[in-house]
């Protein structure tokens, strides 16, 4: 069964998405960081480069249609159409898309979500449109966490 875990309520969205994209790496996943928009794309590029001066997150800012990258464990893209995937990569959504009607549907989804009163509104009906879908839904407030 397919899993969607919801971090709600991120204080700093851009230093937990470099966070969580690090750690979900560090397990020895595949993680695909999906944004909205080229500009967003390469503003998270630029990010996961400074995240941690003491570490290197190896990434690659990938475009559609090109052909997957295979060694290299953080995919940064965009777009409407999720690319077809390594069994067991995790998609790391920061775009408004719902990866839960993906033709090529991952196995886990990690929502990151603000805490404008807009994006806890959206993330409601994600998480719906998740557990409709047949996903397991998770969620996680962050508020007051670091």
């Amino acid at each position: 069964m397919p899993k969607a875990t919801f971090y709600t309520h991120v204080g700093d969205p851009a230093a937990f998405v470099c966070r969580l994209a690090e750690r979900a790496v560090k397990s020895s996943s595949r993680v695909l960081l999906w944004a909205d928009s080229p500009e967003a794309a390469e503003r998270l590029d630029r990010q996961l480069w400074q995240f941690d001066p003491a570490s290197f997150l190896p990434h690659e800012l990938w475009v559609h249609g090109r052909a997957l990258p295979q060694n290299v464990p953080l995919l940064v893209s965009y777009g409407e159409a999720l690319p077809e995937t390594a069994p067991g990569t995790i998609v790391l959504n920061v775009s408004a898309d719902f990866w839960c009607y993906a033709p090529a549907r991952p196995a886990r989804v990690l929502e990151i979500i603000g805490t404008g009163l807009e994006d806890l509104a959206d993330a409601r009906e994600r998480f719906k449109a998740y557990r409709k879908q047949g996903f397991e839904v998770e969620h996680h407030n962050m508020q007051g966490k670091a």
